[in-house]
Order: C-alpha cells, then structure tokens, then sequence
C-alpha cells in the first residue's frame, strides 16, 4: 500500500469525507508523487479553484447537450457562474468545518503529529 492510499484510509477512519481524502483535481495523483488531500488545501484556493473549473465544466457541458439548440443569452453565463460559485463555496465550508472538527493547522504538522514522516 502506497502512503497515499494508507493516508487516505486514515482520514476516512477518522470521519473525513471521501471527497475530502483526495487531491484537487484528483488527476494529480498521475503526475506527482506526494499529492496532499484537498483536507490539507486552503480553503480560499479551493474556492477559486472550483468557482473556476466548476463553472467551465459545466457551462461547457451545458451548451454541448442543450444550449447551443437555443438561443444564446446571458443567463446561461449566469447559470454556469452560478453553479461555480456554489460547488466552491459548499467545498471550501466542508474544508473549513473539517479543519476546526479535527484541528488541523498544516499538512506538514499533520504528518508529524501523525507519524507519518
């Protein structure tokens, strides 16, 4: 088992959300060798982050399935923005509120605290 994968079943057994367990995006898991669990982000980046790509996917999404047969209007900015801003705000609360609930200050304290270092 990859350190990865046993820091994952830690903080599921300690009450995190799955979502919460994984890096953001979770592709990263390809490209790096000690990607941090979007737990350990901070919330103000994961905000912009989801705002950003949530709001882009889904748009995209959105126009390819049922906008591009209608008329174009600013609604349908407003509806992608929307959605973005949403996903990052519920996102970056449930980081938040799992920071307090198990008082994690740093990734890097953590993983001491922890004995995973």
């Amino acid at each position: 088992m990859q350190r990865a994968d046993f820091i994952q079943l830690y903080l599921k057994q300690k009450g995190v959300n799955i979502s919460l367990t994984e890096p953001y995006p979770t592709f990263l898991t390809l490209f790096q060798k000690k990607p941090k669990p979007r737990l350990f982000e901070s919330p103000l980046k994961l905000f912009f982050l989801q705002s950003v790509l949530g709001s882009t996917i889904w748009g995209g999404f959105m126009w390819l399935t049922l906008w591009q047969f209608q008329k174009s209007s600013v609604y349908h900015l407003y509806g992608a923005l929307f959605f973005g801003v949403t996903t990052g705000s519920l996102l970056a609360v449930n980081v938040l509120l799992t920071k307090k609930r198990l008082k994690i200050h740093s990734w890097e304290q953590w993983l001491k605290d922890s004995h995973f270092d």
